[in-house]
């Protein structure tokens, strides 16, 4: 029975021993991010649950040329049918406004058209990610950026058929990297 007794004893000390090393290594990454990082990832925590917003390049490219023409791409979904709706009208709802936070510092209007008072299109989100192109290139001198996206354009399913304020919730992407060179 003594055997016993010394199994569960190391076996408990490697757990312990395992746990004390994801706690340290969860706080080494902590402290390795820069304050944009840690407020991304704060924004993208704050997401309602089975909501997923990621941004890439439209090319798929992480490096580009001084002032090449840089085009975000969102795409939204929901893991659950019947939980979320998102506003497409760009360019033609309040709601449909979405934000670039690069880490120069800087927010952008990720397009730059008109905001009309008067219109609205809701479509449900599921699995199959919505996407839709942007108008408006970001062009940016040499460096290294990072970026994420904010809108206010989700709704819960329960919003209207039209809804031309922005929702009370916002929600946020994942962050992209990328470098711009002479």
């Amino acid at each position: 029975m003594r055997t016993g007794h010394a199994d569960y004893r190391i076996i408990g000390m490697g757990l312990f021993a395992i746990a004390v090393l994801l706690v340290i290594g969860m706080a080494v990454e902590v402290q390795q991010r820069t304050p944009f990082e840690r407020e991304q990832a704060r924004s993208e925590a704050a997401n309602p649950k089975w909501l997923r917003v990621q941004i890439t390049t439209a090319d798929s490219r992480r490096e580009y040329r001084q002032n090449a023409a840089i085009y975000i791409v969102p795409s939204f979904s929901s893991t659950v049918p019947y939980k979320y709706k998102i506003e497409i009208a760009d360019g033609k709802s309040e709601s449909a406004v979405d934000l670039l936070h690069l880490s120069s510092g800087e927010v952008r209007l990720r397009n730059l058209t008109g905001i009309f008072c008067c219109f609205s299109r809701m479509i449900g989100l599921d699995n199959e990610p919505y996407t839709f192109q942007t108008v408006t290139p970001l062009r940016l001198p040499p460096g290294q950026y990072e970026i994420y996206l904010t809108t206010r354009r989700v709704f819960t399913w329960d919003a209207g058929p039209e809804e031309y304020n922005p929702s009370s919730f916002e929600v946020a992407s994942n962050l992209l990297k990328i470098r711009v060179t002479e």
